[in-house]
């Protein structure tokens, strides 16, 4: 039921360790952002076990450059203690999260690595300190 209705909302989703898929989602993620779409990704891949924040995938800096969108970076605050990686669910009704929504970049003109360090230095500076990142990772 819960894949059903989202595809029904156009979510884009991905198995992460087939390269067939990636390619796919590639593909429709890049055609979504050029028909005026907005797309959510979360570029670590997935949570991490302590709530810091870790290195940046480079597809989502790939699939907006590709498409000539500019990137929204936002920091999510005190998330992974309602929701650590281990969970399926939330432990509890979250309290004290913060959004933080920072400013755009448009990646025209620049390389993949300025664009992803500026995103990376933007979530991490927005996270409180105990979920910044111990020392700024290398992309994978």
């Amino acid at each position: 039921i819960i894949g059903w209705a989202m595809q029904m909302a156009g979510h884009i989703g991905i198995k992460r360790m087939d390269r067939r898929s990636q390619l796919q989602t590639f593909k429709e993620t890049v055609e979504s952002l050029s028909n005026g779409n907005s797309i959510v990704t979360f570029a670590e891949g997935t949570r991490s076990p302590d709530g810091r924040l870790r290195a940046f995938k480079k597809g989502p800096i790939k699939m907006a450059i590709k498409a000539g969108v500019r990137i929204v970076p936002v920091s999510i605050c005190n998330l992974y203690r309602w929701m650590p990686n281990s969970a399926a669910t939330p432990l509890a009704f979250p309290r004290n999260v913060e959004v933080k929504i920072h400013p755009p970049i448009d990646p025209a003109g620049r390389s993949e690595e300025e664009v992803l360090d500026y995103v990376y230095s933007c979530v991490n500076e927005g996270l409180p300190s105990f979920q910044q990142a111990v020392a700024l990772p290398q992309a994978t």
